[in-house]
């Protein structure tokens, strides 16, 4: 009964959002959900509510990366691929580690380990909050394209940073070779699975439509339980759930053609449904956000004002590291992806040529358009009270750090 109540209320929190918003366009709708949610937070439902990691990534992100996957195609990715690759995982890794060696230099009383568990959490976009933020706005195509892309993949990077940091913590010793084996498997691995899986789905798809007689009440339910029953099998074998569920979106995007044979009827009910979905869990995830934050607030209680003032002053240099690193690294991919286009004709810049007069600026728009969501505070939350035997170190200082930089 708890839980048809939960699902009741922030169905009427979505609702009541939409209502709001019609009143004050001007403000991004993000932000009013993220005030629906506190309000939502003095229920009875929600007083003692304290976010759970893997039950919504499976229910929330899974489904909404699915989507998305759908909107890519297997050409776009492999135009775009050395672009994705920089901004997804090598500008992810790198300013992880030069937060985290910051952020150790900061705080010293915490280890580098905990630092870069702290930078592996903050440092991934979130496709959903770039979306929200950024809808209605006349974007530019070409930095638009990059923050998608971007979001879209470097949450696996995030997340695999953080497996690896919390090892360390557990262990005491890291292997680079381990650790590089450990990236490549989780995240290829990821894509395997989500590949062979939507081969798999589509071809039993196309074959019900050709037997079934009312193909309405299988095709669709098979296509609700898709993002589901992948994401569960890659994150069984050790692999991303998350890339897994975006390469299975790809593979029906890429497989339109023989979906296409399914029923008129069928195409346009699955496209409603999935819509009406997509754009409920993105409202979804910005209440739980809004939710959260009275347990944030709580553990700020307890630290006092002056351990808060500290932790958000930590916070407020870090997104600026960020900000920084963005900014240049845009600059740069810009000279590395000219000469590679010059020789190869392989990799398009994303933000336009140096000679263009707009190209700082669009470095910019790149740089500030870096935003984190509730798949940071889904990380954050996900660390575990107990590491090595003992209590985790500073896990509550983790949560409001990273609480600071979703906000800012």
């Amino acid at each position: 009964m708890e839980t048809l109540y939960t699902l009741s209320l922030l169905l009427i929190g979505v609702i009541a959002t939409n209502i709001i918003k019609d009143f004050i366009p001007k403000i991004p709708e993000a932000f009013i959900l993220i005030i629906v949610g506190v309000a939502m937070s003095f229920t009875p439902i929600f007083n003692t509510f304290e976010l759970e990691p893997e039950f919504f990534m499976l229910m929330i992100i899974a489904p909404i990366m699915f989507i998305d996957g759908q909107k890519q195609s297997f050409s776009k990715i492999k135009k775009r691929f050395g672009g994705i690759w920089t901004l997804s995982v090598v500008l992810a890794v790198v300013t992880a580690l030069v937060v985290g060696m910051i952020t150790n230099h900061v705080e010293v009383a915490w280890t580098l380990p905990l630092a870069i568990t702290l930078a592996a959490i903050v440092t991934p976009t979130d496709a959903v909050a770039v979306k929200s933020l950024t809808a209605g706005t006349d974007m530019p195509e070409g930095v638009g394209e990059a923050l998608e892309l971007e979001s879209l993949f470097n949450d696996a990077t995030g997340l695999v940073m953080l497996d690896l940091s919390l090892s360390v913590l557990s262990k005491g010793t890291f292997s680079v070779l381990n650790g590089l084996e450990h990236f490549f498997f989780v995240a290829f691995g990821g894509v395997v699975i989500g590949t062979i899986s939507g081969l798999l789905i589509v071809a039993l798809r196309v074959n019900l439509q050709q037997r079934a007689s009312n193909p309405e009440t299988t095709i669709i339910p098979i296509s609700l339980l898709t993002p589901f029953a992948v994401y569960l099998l890659a994150e069984h074998l050790g692999t991303s759930g998350i890339l897994a569920v975006v390469a299975t979106g790809m593979v029906h995007n890429w497989e339109s053609s023989r979906l296409r044979l399914t029923s008129t009827s069928v195409q346009l009910t699955s496209r409603t449904i999935w819509g009406t979905i997509a754009d409920v869990l993105n409202d979804i995830v910005f209440l739980i956000l809004g939710i959260s934050l009275p347990t944030v607030w709580l553990a700020m209680t307890k630290i006092g004002i002056s351990g808060t003032l500290q932790l958000a002053a930590l916070s407020l240099l870090i997104y600026v590291i960020m900000l920084v690193l963005r900014y240049f690294w845009a600059l740069r991919d810009d000279d590395r992806n000219n000469r590679s286009r010059r020789h190869r004709q392989t990799i398009p810049s994303f933000f336009g040529d140096r000679n263009d007069q707009n190209h700082r600026f669009y470095a910019k728009i790149f740089a500030i358009s870096g935003v984190h969501g509730t798949v940071t505070l889904a990380m954050a939350f996900s660390l575990p009270y107990q590491i090595g035997g003992r209590a985790f170190p500073y896990r509550e200082e983790l949560i409001i750090v990273a609480t600071i930089v979703i906000l800012l």
